[in-house]
């Protein structure tokens, strides 16, 4: 089957709903979780200097229609970019979550397919770990990035050295970012042979691209009930006076809470 080539417009992040919407010339916007750049998409990201432009023939297009990204709070890429990529090793930049680019950003050479191979095997295990903790959104540390860059100054090879880690990433959900909540107050953790009280704090929404609600939130533990380690083990969820719901127990925070997440039927009764 021949791939049907899309003319995108630009890309702007929706901070409310964690999704990209890309405007496409003549037609409403589509909406993603996450964007994948190619080699050849990458190149339309970088705006042509003053002096490309004066050699460029008077009234002559110029060769690459160039793309507008804009990320958080409103931030251009051209903006967090004023003279060159500034990502982490290629594959993204902070202040633009759920954005990454194959074509590896910082190079402005062809690159061999090997090393770009690499770079689609990273970006596609940082993609797995948002699904797999149900997050929303995957954003690289300005920390990380800054540190990447200093490194890279000093020695340019570190470019390719070692794996992203789990810290080089915040991976969140609207609970995390913002106070509003569904539900706040006791539960039951209940896992195989075992059963924990504790305090949960519940938020939830339905993605519109899967259909399906997702819910998810922090477990506390009481003065006298001390919280299990995260368990692949069949979990629930039980609320006073509700039917236990199917949960996942993803990561323990420094605080000794328990991030639980949850697709179906949440815990928490539903307004309306």
């Amino acid at each position: 089957m021949p791939r049907r080539l899309v003319d995108v417009s630009e890309l702007v992040f929706d901070e409310n709903e964690d999704h990209w919407l890309i405007h496409l010339a003549g037609d409403e916007p589509a909406r993603a979780r996450v964007v994948i750049l190619t080699v050849d998409t990458t190149r339309r990201l970088r705006t042509s200097s003053a002096a490309d432009a004066a050699d460029r023939p008077c009234g002559a297009a110029p060769e690459v229609v160039r793309l507008p990204v804009t990320g958080r709070e409103a931030r251009t890429l051209d903006a967090a970019w004023p003279h060159a990529p500034v990502t982490f090793r290629g594959i993204a930049t902070h202040g633009f979550p759920n954005l990454f680019f194959a074509g590896g950003a910082d190079s402005g050479v062809e690159e061999p397919w090997s090393a770009q191979s690499v770079r689609v095997d990273l970006i596609v295990t940082w993609v797995r770990a948002l699904q797999r903790q149900s997050g929303t959104r995957i954003e690289v540390r300005a920390s990380t990035q800054h540190e990447y860059h200093r490194r890279l100054d000093l020695t340019p090879s570190t470019r390719r050295r070692g794996r992203p880690k789990p810290h080089h990433f915040d991976i969140t959900v609207a609970a995390d970012r913002h106070s509003d909540h569904d539900y706040a107050g006791p539960a039951v953790l209940d896992l195989p042979g075992a059963e924990y009280r504790v305090t949960a704090t519940l938020a939830g929404h339905t993605d519109p691209i899967d259909g399906r609600y997702h819910w998810y939130g922090r477990l506390d533990p009481t003065e006298t009930t001390a919280l299990p380690e995260p368990t692949r083990a069949a979990a629930f969820l039980v609320l006073p006076g509700r039917a236990p719901a199917p949960a996942n127990l993803t990561e323990r925070d420094p605080w000794g809470k328990l991030r639980v997440t949850g697709i179906g039927t949440p815990p928490f009764a539903l307004e309306g």
